[in-house]
């Protein structure tokens, strides 16, 4: 007789199965499609019906009962961790991973009390099957938040499971345990860079987890982002989402350190000045700003948009537009001298480096009609800053 789970068991991870038992003993497991997770720390069994029962299998044909599910505490005691390290270093197969689910909700609402489970997990990371190395990334994630040095040791195994070549419920278990590692250490996972921008164009990876980390590291190491720029430039021409937001602060970080590694991602940048979402116009605008300081003729095309940006709702906007503004001012005033209304406008911006963009903005283009305005800056501001730039264009104004 045909074993009734050979078409019914995952690639990885656990599949929720349906046994109908009014169907011959070979035929009656069916696999629920959308059931299958990687983690069995995340999973439950539905409740029977009548000549309906339902379990797990795993990949290696093991059926899990929620019986065996309940094994596993809601609220986990602490006090047990020893018993369950145990249990995992010392058994196999189904009393391992009932273990490490264990020890997964464990670390989730205990984590300062499962350090001791750092090095064992670590050890699992290395040939174990994939639903093994993803409860143990799981719960290495969830110790990392409360003290992600202690995880280091975590993070060269984890970085070799974001290849491409890593079934993709495990590697977005890599993503994030790497994700919260690099906002503590991003230079430990620059080895991850070439990887993580090729990630960005599979529809099966987290790109918003995968574009977090890459805007970790370019905000310590730019330089690792050089050779990535054209793919991070081709992820933006994409469908817009929330990675585009991360994507665009890691150009920018790197745009400060090597405006001419970015300048090829103006065009892309200016079409985000009139999106939707406040972060995306906010750091498209941040990128021509970082650009214009070296290269204003480039980002002069964007000057209209500039322009629009400063009756912008959002302060951090409004102050990107602005710098716009004062760099391509430097080199072309005649297409900034538009924004003359507009730049006396923020005059009395909420923010600092608003006001005092707008002031050498207004001293570039030779803006004498702001005269007055720009004395009473210069007497009046709350910034030391702000006044001594608005009496420098003063200055400059009046010779």
């Amino acid at each position: 007789m045909r074993d009734p789970l050979e078409n019914a068991t995952p690639d990885v991870g656990y599949q929720t199965i349906e046994w109908d038992m009014l169907k011959p003993p070979d035929e009656r497991v069916m696999p629920l499609t959308h059931t299958n997770q990687l983690k069995l720390s995340e999973m439950s069994v539905r409740p029977d019906r009548e000549l309906t029962e339902y379990s797990l299998v795993d990949a290696d044909g093991t059926t899990y009962t929620q019986d065996d599910l309940d094994a596993v505490p809601d609220t986990p005691d602490p006090a047990a961790l020893n018993e369950v390290l145990t249990e995992i270093a010392s058994s196999t197969g189904k009393p391992r991973r009932v273990a490490l689910a264990h020890l997964a909700k464990m670390a989730a609402t205990a984590p300062d009390a499962c350090t001791a489970a750092v090095e064992p997990m670590v050890d699992l990371l290395d040939h174990s099957p994939p639903a093994v190395q993803g409860e143990a990334l799981n719960v290495l994630t969830e110790i990392g938040k409360s003290d992600p040095e202690l995880t280091r040791a975590g993070v060269d195994p984890a970085v070799t499971l974001v290849d491409s070549s890593t079934h993709p419920l495990l590697r977005n278990e890599a993503l994030q345990f790497l994700a919260v590692f690099a906002t503590h250490d991003p230079t430990a996972v620059t080895a991850a860079v070439p990887d993580l921008a090729v990630l960005l164009q599979d529809e099966s990876t987290e790109t918003d987890t995968t574009a977090r980390i890459l805007a970790s590291i370019g905000g310590s190491q730019p330089d690792a982002l050089v050779d990535v720029v054209p793919k991070l430039e081709l992820f933006l021409e994409t469908e817009r989402e929330t990675a585009h937001v991360w994507i665009l602060t890691a150009i920018g970080q790197l745009s400060k350190e090597h405006p001419n590694m970015t300048v090829e991602v103006a065009p892309t940048a200016g079409e985000l000045l009139s999106a939707d979402e406040v972060p995306l116009r906010s750091n498209a605008a941040g990128v021509l700003a970082d650009i214009a300081d070296e290269y204003p003729t480039e980002v002069k095309p964007w000057v209209p948009d500039a322009i629009e940006l400063m009756e912008d709702s959002d302060k951090q906007v409004r102050y990107n537009a602005t710098s716009i503004l004062a760099r391509v001012a430097a080199e072309h005033p005649d297409t900034v001298r538009p924004a003359t209304e507009q730049l006396l406008a923020v005059l009395d911006d909420e923010l600092d480096n608003t006001r005092f963009n707008a002031c050498w903005a207004l001293e570039r283009i030779n803006a004498t009609s702001a005269l007055e305005r720009l004395r009473e800056v210069a007497a009046t501001d709350s910034d030391g800053d702000v006044r001594s730039v608005a009496q420098l264009a003063v200055d400059n104004l009046e010779d």
